[in-house]
C-alpha cells in the first residue's frame, strides 16, 4: 500500500508541486521511451532559480513524492559536505545511507550496491599528493633531489648513492608511475560503472522497485569552485549509467562567476558547465501574491508586531498586510528580487520595532520601498523636503490605475447635499494612502486630536489611527510628536543591512 501523504501542504508558497509532477512525468516516461528502444540511458537535468526562490524546497519535496511512489532516491547537500576536499567522501556515504536502508530487503540488489560502492571508495584521493598529481601539476618546479626523494618513499629507489647517474631515469620511472595510476583509475572507474549497471539490472527485476534511481544534488552554487566542478566531474564520468538519473540544483551564472574568479575572467565558465547538463529547466516565476506570501513565511512578520493596515480582514483573499505588500510593490513595479530585499530591511526594522506601539504598515513599507526604488526620493521623504503636493505626486510617478480597497463610509447626493447613508467598501488612489501619511506624520498630537478625525471614513481614519498612538499624558511644555515621525530613522539605520546572497 503507498503512501499518500501529501509533502507540499500550505508550505508550498510559491506553488511548486506543479512544476514536480510535470518533471516526474516527463523524467519517468523519458526513461520508459529510452528502455523500450533498448538504449537507456544517464540523465542530468540542471533546476535553475535564483538564489532565495525555493529551489532547496523544491528538490527536497518533488524527492519525497518519488520515494513515496517506489523510486530508489538520493539527496546530497553539497554545501553541507564542502569541508571535504574530496566530494566522494560525503557522496558515497550519502548514497549508502540512502539506499542500504531500502535494498536490505532486496539480497541482490544490496550486495551489488556493496560491490559499487566497495570499488567507489578506491576513488577517493588520499590525504597527501599521489606522484601522478605532483608530476602534472608540480614537476616544473621541483628539483631532482626532491623527485628523489618522493620516488624513493614509495620503495622504488634503493642505492641513494647512484642519484646523479640516475637522474634522467628518475624521471622517466616517476612519468611510467604516473601513467600506471592513471590507468588504474581507468580501469577502477569501468568497474565501478559496471557494478553499478548490474544494481540497476537487479532493481529492474524487482516489482516494488521503481526506476530510475534518482540523485538529487543541492546547493551546488554555494560550494567552493574546486569542490562543485569535482562533483560535476564524478556525477559525469563515475555515475553516468543508464537507469541512473542526475537532478542537480545550481544558478549556472551565478556559478560560473565563482569559477571564473579562480580560472579566471577569459575561461569560459558558462560553456564548460553546460557540457555536464543534459537539459535545465526553469522553475517558473511566482505569482506576486504567491512571492508575498512565501516572504511572509520566511520572514515571520506576523509574529513581530501589531500592524495597523487600513485595508480590513475580508476584502482580499489573503491577510490585510499581505494583500498590501503585494499592492505596493506591484504598484512601484518591483522585481521579485526587489522584493526580497524589501522584506530583508522590514524583518531588520520590525525586530528592532518597540514593543506594544502599533505599526503603520503602508507608511512603513512605503519608506522602505522609496529607499530600494531611489536613494534621492528616500532622502527627499526622510528629511521632509517635498515642498507640496504637486512635487510629491510627480515623484512617486504612480499610475491612475494603482488603487486599494478598503471600508469607508458612503455617501448619496440629495439635491445639492451629499450624505452619508452607511458604510461599504470602496476604491481610492494608492497615491492618496501615501500622501495621507505624508501630511499628518509633521503633526503634533495636539494638532492630531483637535482634528477630530473619524475612525470609519477614508483618509480621515488614517488621522484617528495615529492620534491613538500619541501619549495621553505629558507637562504642559511638551509638544509631542505621533511614532510616524520616527518611521524614517528606523529605516536608515536598518537600511544598512542588505543581502550577500
Amino acid at each position: 500500500m503507498s503512501d499518500t501523504t501529501d509533502n507540499w501542504g500550505s508550505d508550498d508558497k510559491l506553488g511548486r508541486k506543479e512544476a514536480a509532477d510535470f518533471l516526474t512525468s516527463y523524467l519517468i516516461k523519458r526513461y520508459f521511451l529510452a528502455r523500450n528502444r533498448e538504449h537507456p540511458d544517464t540523465f542530468v537535468l540542471n533546476i535553475k532559480a535564483d538564489w532565495g526562490f525555493g529551489k532547496s524546497f523544491f528538490l527536497q519535496r518533488w524527492s519525497k513524492d518519488l520515494k513515496q511512489l517506489n523510486y530508489p532516491v538520493v539527496f546530497f547537500n553539497a554545501w553541507e559536505n564542502d569541508f571535504c576536499d574530496d566530494p566522494l567522501i560525503g557522496f558515497i556515504a550519502e548514497i549508502n545511507e540512502s539506499l542500504a536502508d531500502k535494498f536490505k530487503e532486496i539480497p541482490l540488489a544490496k550486495r551489488h550496491l556493496d560491490q559499487a560502492l566497495a570499488v567507489g571508495r578506491k576513488l577517493i584521493k588520499p590525504v597527501g599528493l599521489s606522484i601522478a598529481s605532483l608530476i602534472t601539476k608540480q614537476l616544473s618546479g621541483l628539483s631532482i633531489e626532491k623527485l628523489h626523494e618522493l620516488y624513493a618513499s614509495s620503495g622504488e629507489v634503493a642505492d641513494d648513492s647512484s642519484e646523479k647517474e640516475d637522474e634522467p631515469s628518475l624521471i622517466s620511472q616517476c612519468a611510467e608511475l604516473a601513467l600506471k595510476e592513471h590507468l588504474d583509475t581507468k580501469e577502477t572507474i569501468t568497474l565501478f560503472k559496471k557494478k553499478l549497471g548490474r544494481l540497476i539490472e537487479a532493481l529492474e527485476k524487482e516489482a516494488n522497485v521503481q526506476l530510475p534511481l534518482f540523485i538529487f544534488i543541492d546547493e551546488l552554487d554555494r560550494c567552493r569552485p574546486t569542490y562543485a566542478i569535482e562533483l560535476l566531474e564524478a556525477v559525469k564520468h563515475l555515475f553516468g549509467v543508464p537507469g541512473v538519473y542526475f537532478v542537480v540544483a545550481t544558478n549556472l551564472e551565478q556559478l560560473g562567476h565563482s569559477i571564473c574568479a579562480v580560472y579566471g575572467e577569459k575561461f569560459d565558465s558558462e560553456r564548460y558547465l553546460k557540457r555536464f547538463f543534459d537539459q535545465e529547466y526553469l522553475l517558473p516565476s511566482p505569482e506576486n501574491a504567491r512571492f508575498t506570501a512565501f516572504l511572509f513565511s520566511q520572514y515571520s512578520f506576523s509574529e513581530l508586531g501589531k500592524f495597523y493596515s487600513v485595508i480590513e480582514e475580508g476584502i482580499y483573499p489573503e491577510p490585510p498586510e499581505q494583500a498590501l505588500f503585494t499592492l505596493l510593490c506591484d504598484s512601484f513595479k518591483l522585481s521579485l528580487r526587489d522584493r526580497e530585499q524589501v522584506a530583508v530591511t522590514l524583518q531588520a526594522v520590525l525586530l528592532n520595532w518597540p514593543k506594544d506601539e502599533t505599526i503603520h504598515f503602508a507608511y512603513l513599507l512605503f519608506l522602505i520601498i522609496a529607499k530600494q526604488i531611489s536613494s534621492m526620493l528616500y532622502l527627499k521623504l526622510a528629511d521632509k523636503n517635498f515642498q507640496n503636493d504637486a512635487g510629491f505626486r510627480a515623484a512617486l510617478n504612480l499610475n491612475d490605475s494603482a488603487l486599494f480597497k478598503t471600508r469607508s463610509l458612503v455617501s448619496a447626493r440629495t439635491g445639492f447635499q451629499e450624505e452619508y447613508i452607511g458604510e461599504g467598501t470602496k476604491e481610492f488612489p494608492i497615491y492618496e494612502l501615501l500622501s495621507t501619511y505624508i501630511d499628518l506624520r509633521n503633526k503634533t498630537c495636539d494638532e492630531l486630536w483637535k482634528k477630530g478625525f473619524n475612525n470609519i471614513r477614508f483618509p480621515d481614519k488614517i488621522g484617528y489611527a495615529i492620534s491613538q498612538d500619541c501619549p495621553r499624558n505629558y507637562s504642559s511644555g511638551e509638544k509631542p510628536v505621533p511614532p510616524i515621525s520616527d518611521y524614517a530613522r528606523r529605516v536608515s539605520q536598518s537600511g544598512q543591512l542588505v543581502m550577500s546572497k
